[in-house]
């Protein structure tokens, strides 16, 4: 399972994106019977969770669920919706052609 998080400065308090502190990411590769994570953290804070992933589901914040249950409840939240295949970003617009 390859992942395209890209990489951020994690700087504390980082406001110059979005105008709201910046969410700091990390990750750890698995080593034996441990899988890889992510490691969130508050932009703000020292508030975190943890999200382990493998290639049939995801546990993020202690809660164990497959791929398909976690895109299910976190897309439309996202305001993303899935069609057969590909996700697709609803709030974008569609392009005109001329």
């Amino acid at each position: 399972m390859k992942q395209q998080i890209p990489n951020r400065t994690n700087r504390f308090y980082d406001t110059s994106r979005f105008g709201q502190p910046q969410i700091r990411v990390y990750h750890k590769k698995g080593k034996g019977k441990m899988m890889p994570r992510y490691l969130l953290k508050c932009g703000c804070c020292e508030q975190k969770f943890e999200i382990y992933y493998a290639e049939d589901g995801l546990e993020i914040g202690g809660v164990n669920g497959a791929i398909e249950d976690w895109r299910e409840i976190l897309l439309p939240l996202l305001m993303i919706r899935q069609p057969v295949g590909k996700p697709v970003d609803v709030k974008k617009k569609k392009k005109e052609t001329k």
